[in-house]
């Protein structure tokens, strides 16, 4: 063991603040303590509190902290820091002491276990059902099944096999930490006298640090710091960005296909569903039309079709493009495919970690970090007023991160230009070859350029016909929704032409001459009827909780609430009885008035022309 070491100024440990963050193991030990306590009080909240209008705290938890911030940003600056203070991980170590420390069977070891309950478990089910994880009950539910499982391999397996194979993230973060600029190693000059090899002694994953510079990888190394509290020897150092990936290794051909399909999951189908879903012509794309068919004749409630058929393009295109162009790589460089493919897919790791930085940033700024603050406030009951979001869509300044897309695809490139000397061949072949490898990076450059040529070509969308109950507080899915109007457009608003399913809780309905009208909102009830001056009889509204129409009459209506409105900057729900009204008075702020005070509300937005 070395006590005492000299250090190479790239070494963190020689840096005093950064030494204390990253090798003190009673701050590390403390970090994690409060990270466990924040994970188990997150799930015990959801537990109790079941439903988003009672609970933030457990979802800003999980989906706004954990993922993406702590996950997608540390992963591509330090790697797999999170590993190390993963609340599973922290649990794992102590489980597996006392625990029967049997070797993993070999059909479990496969990494693409956990890459496939990853897609299959959380990302399918997401794009089929995007409410799935996104209550607080499911979410702790969600979370509980994975300690459960969790706790069952540490305890029968030895070696934190299960942070190897079977964690959904385990091979995601081993292979995209690959792109960070930071890497643990030994000083080799102090190693080669070494006979008692602290380090990995100390090694809860039974991994050699020793051996990492030489292998030109980290294997599976979570960045815990356990080797670097018993020997001295032990570096953390600043590198180049992916400098790794520049040099020959072991290939882990689960990693590769982690990029391959991450990229297809989130990358290209969320631009396919989300970013194009809001251009004006985003009906046209064939992943819209195949979607509205299925939702045409298959309603199921709170399916969106038109994810799922998303996904499965972007599932198709991207596997398609990388198997065809590493399929002519390989011929040019007359190399074996497989071996082409696991080289060369390394390339392909930066199109997601950092190109999703895009995204990741701009939506801090627009929901996750208000969801957070809120989120503590409600979950630690604290006195502070509620936070507002940074930035709202549409803000300019927010276009700055797309730049991250670019720097992706630059990034692969280089990547690629570098894995390529790996193979024997002319200068013609290496860039014949680099072209057709890089299909998929181009076909991402192309989606990033076409989306932009999109917005300003054709406009956005002033309202989405798909993933209704995805996108706002009003919406409901399909075959919740009572549509009155008949033909081909009794979906639509008979004044606006907005998605009636889409805004269907503020619905309102009338008869004129014996046809039913309905509209998107009070203020276009309000436009037919002061406006228009339409004789309008029988008029209804949507019971917000019930989702079924009463008559206004007796309708409860909470004006001015924090949830946005429809046609109004001043939103307007209605409720059938005073005690649910009051309820989302409480919850979310607002007046309780009843029609005649609703219709005067919204009257104003009509000043010139009342």
């Amino acid at each position: 063991m070395v006590e005492k070491q000299i250090r190479d100024k790239s070494d963190i440990f020689n840096i005093p603040v950064l030494r204390f963050l990253f090798k003190n193991q009673l701050f590390i030990m403390g970090l994690r303590l409060i990270l466990l306590e924040l994970f188990i009080y997150a799930i015990y909240f959801g537990l109790i509190h079941h439903v988003k209008e009672e609970n933030i705290f457990t979802t800003a938890v999980f989906w706004s902290l954990f993922w993406p911030l702590f996950v997608v940003v540390t992963l591509s600056t330090f790697g797999r820091i999170f590993c190390g203070i993963c609340p599973h991980g922290f649990m794992g170590k102590y489980i597996t002491n006392f625990g029967l420390k049997k070797k993993m069977p070999k059909v479990l070891s496969n990494p693409f276990v956990g890459l496939l309950l990853l897609i299959v478990g959380f990302w399918v089910v997401y794009y089929i059902y995007p409410e799935a994880y996104k209550t607080p009950i499911a979410s702790s539910i969600f979370f509980i099944v994975l300690t459960v499982i969790s706790v069952v391999f540490f305890y029968i397996y030895k070696d934190m096999s299960y942070c190897k194979s079977i964690c959904p993230i385990g091979t995601l973060m081993r292979g995209f930490g690959k792109i960070s600029f930071v890497t643990l190693g030994t000083y080799e000059n102090s190693c080669k006298t070494c006979t008692t090899f602290e380090c990995a002694d100390a090694c809860s994953y039974n991994l050699k640090p020793f051996t990492f510079d030489k292998r030109s990888s980290m294997t599976d190394c979570t960045l815990c710091m356990d080797c670097s509290s018993a020997c001295e020897a032990v570096s953390l150092k600043f590198t180049k960005p992916s400098e790794s990936l520049f040099k020959n290794f072991k290939i882990q051909k689960a990693e590769v296909w982690a990029f391959i399909l991450i990229t297809a999951a989130i990358s290209i189908a969320m631009s396919f569903h989300h970013a194009l879903g809001r251009v004006a012509i985003s009906d046209e794309f064939i992943w819209s039309k195949l979607g509205l068919f299925l939702e045409d004749k298959i309603a199921i409630s709170g399916v969106d079709y038109v994810g799922i058929s998303a996904l499965f393009f972007a599932m198709l295109i991207t596997i398609s493009l990388v198997y065809l162009g590493m399929y002519i790589a390989a011929k040019v460089l007359k190399e074996d495919f497989k071996r082409v493919f696991y080289t060369l897919g390394y390339a392909f790791a930066p199109l997601f970690i950092i190109g999703g930085l895009s995204h990741t940033y701009e939506f801090f700024f627009l929901h996750h970090y208000s969801d957070i603050a809120n989120g503590f406030i409600q979950g630690f009951n604290l006195t502070q007023n509620r936070v507002e979001p940074i930035a709202a869509r549409g803000d300019s300044w927010l276009r700055i991160f797309a730049i991250f897309n670019y720097i992706a695809v630059v990034w692969a490139f280089i990547i690629m230009a570098k894995r390529i000397n790996f193979f024997s061949a002319s200068k013609i072949a290496k860039i014949v070859a680099f072209v057709a490898a890089s299909s998929l990076i181009i076909f991402y450059l192309w989606l990033n350029v076409y989306k932009v040529y999109a917005f300003k070509t054709y406009g956005a969308k002033k309202f989405s016909h798909h993933a209704p109950n995805t996108k706002r507080f009003q919406s409901v899915s399909l075959i919740d929704a009572t549509l009155l109007q008949s033909g081909e457009n009794k979906r639509d608003g008979i004044l606006c032409g907005m998605d009636l399913v889409i805004f269907y809780k503020t619905n309102h309905a009338a008869t004129l001459n014996g046809e039913a009208r309905q509209y998107c909102s009070l203020y276009c009830l309000v436009d037919d009827l002061h406006v228009n001056k339409l004789p309008l009889e029988n008029i209804q509204v949507v019971d917000a909780k019930s989702l079924k129409f009463i008559d206004v009459t007796k309708a409860f209506y909470v004006v001015g609430s924090r949830q946005k409105g429809t046609m109004s900057v001043e939103s307007k729900y209605a409720f059938s009885n005073y005690e649910d009204a009051s309820a989302f008075a409480k919850l979310y702020g607002g007046k309780i008035l009843n029609f005649d005070g609703a219709v005067e509300i919204a009257k104003k937005d009509f000043k010139s022309a009342l």
